[in-house]
């Protein structure tokens, strides 16, 4: 099962994202409003793909913006893992957050359907989707997969699709167990994966990267200064993955919801460095989505969720 929907997923992706939205009332030129006498306070979840001191960093310019735009107070909240994050929002101490494809699915689980996606990031060219990738150093030997069998190859987090659960799954259905196939140590996080490997701690890492590194964190290092492309090659690609969403609880106004929507879908009218903040990378603008874009990959979550149990 696993296996069959990681190839379901790379054909999905396209066909339920970019298929025709509905315009929402988000879409209005104002916004609705009426909501904020009993939300005057918004948080904003982001999972840790960076440090918490550069999240905070990158989303000032953001948090100044919507505190302008919706006439109410926006804080951030960070944690120092993903589970962080998911449970302030099962926990309804957050109302909406940018999160990971996997995280996303696993938070709906444990939510009882109680988050949806609200919006994600288009590449410049208007596709979507991210890939898993493993990075080697490019001056070392490591060609192929094969190559690093039995070498030490770094996972990120256990609820980092891109970084865990996808390349989990991937490689159990091709016969190889990261776990058996390579020493998989976790390295904490996306940026620490790629530096292990700069600095020669790990022979590869996985971590997350789109089309022409636009999106992900080989971009964000990039444009942190903490990588050069040409330091890297990259020797495996998953199937494409939905574009990680910015998702909200359900159970918050159809109102609120619908300002929120548009406050995505107008950051790059308003600084395209703020849109790109959001969508950690290179963008065209957040766009609408829907659970529907997730479906597969959900499925894939509950099929990971089971082979654990199986343990």
């Amino acid at each position: 099962m696993v296996n069959k929907n990681l190839r379901k997923i790379a054909g999905a992706v396209a066909v339920a994202i970019l298929g025709a939205l509905p315009l929402s009332a988000a879409a209005a030129d104002k916004y609705i409003g009426g909501w904020q006498k009993d939300f005057p306070v918004v948080k904003y979840g982001v999972i840790p793909v960076e440090t918490q001191s550069n999240t905070v960093k990158s989303m000032d310019a953001f948090i100044k913006l919507a505190e302008k735009e919706l006439g109410v107070k926006m804080e951030l909240y960070t944690a120092s893992d993903y589970s962080g994050v998911m449970n302030a929002l099962i926990a309804k101490q957050v109302h909406l957050s940018w999160l990971s494809g996997f995280s996303y699915c696993q938070t709906r689980m444990d939510s009882n359907g109680g988050v949806e996606p609200l919006v994600a990031a288009m590449e410049p060219d208007g596709t979507m989707g991210y890939v898993s990738v493993i990075v080697v150093k490019a001056e070392s030997p490591y060609k192929t997969v094969e190559d690093l069998k039995g070498k030490i190859v770094a996972r990120t987090d256990p609820l980092s699709g891109s970084g865990y659960l996808i390349p989990t799954a991937a490689f159990r259905a091709m016969g190889k167990p990261v776990d058996e196939y390579f020493k998989s140590p976790l390295a904490g996080g996306h940026p620490q994966a790629v530096l292990g490997v700069l600095r020669g701690t790990y022979d590869g890492a996985f971590t997350w990267t789109s089309k022409d590194d636009n999106i992900g964190n080989l971009r964000a290092m990039m444009n942190k200064g903490l990588l050069k492309r040409e330091q890297i090659r990259v020797v495996w690609t998953s199937p494409t993955l939905p574009s990680p969403p910015v998702v909200i609880r359900t159970d918050l106004p159809k109102a609120m919801r619908a300002d929120l929507e548009k406050l995505f879908t107008e950051l790059q009218n308003h600084d395209m460095k703020i849109a790109e903040s959001i969508a950690q990378g290179r963008t065209k603008g957040m766009v609408p989505i829907k659970h529907e874009a997730y479906e597969l990959m959900c499925q894939a979550a509950v099929d990971e969720r089971a082979a654990r149990k199986k343990k």
